[in-house]
């Protein structure tokens, strides 16, 4: 359950997972928590919202574990090699989109001889 918190106004300010002092239960699927979820998105509905963010997750993900790599604290062969798989390929679609909308690229690779570094 969550917890909002509204403003003077009635407009909800913020969400808690537990209570706090004058907030009050709302349901997830509550059109004024949408509302407040979304604010800054395109999204309109709760499947909607959790989609963008699963994408955004999984590039906090990608880009945690080449800093893993990057710092020696895990080798990239230590994943499981359907993880490999999936990461080199969509590091490789990555790359080739910063590429063709001339974005820079991050300089992060997944895999490098241990020489350059």
């Amino acid at each position: 359950m969550l917890f909002a918190i509204r403003n003077a106004q009635g407009q909800i300010t913020s969400l808690s997972a537990n209570p706090v002092d004058d907030s009050t239960p709302v349901d997830i699927q509550d059109p004024e928590v949408i509302m407040f979820l979304s604010r800054n998105n395109e999204t309109n509905t709760p499947l909607e919202f959790l989609e963008k963010s699963d994408n955004e997750a999984s590039r906090i993900i990608e880009d945690l574990i080449d800093l893993l790599v990057m710092k020696n604290t895990i080798l990239f062969t230590e994943l499981p090699e359907a993880a490999q798989q999936k990461l080199l390929t969509r590091k490789l679609a990555r790359s080739a989109y910063s590429t063709s909308n001339d974005k820079p690229s991050t300089g992060n690779f997944i895999l490098t001889d241990d020489e350059t570094l």
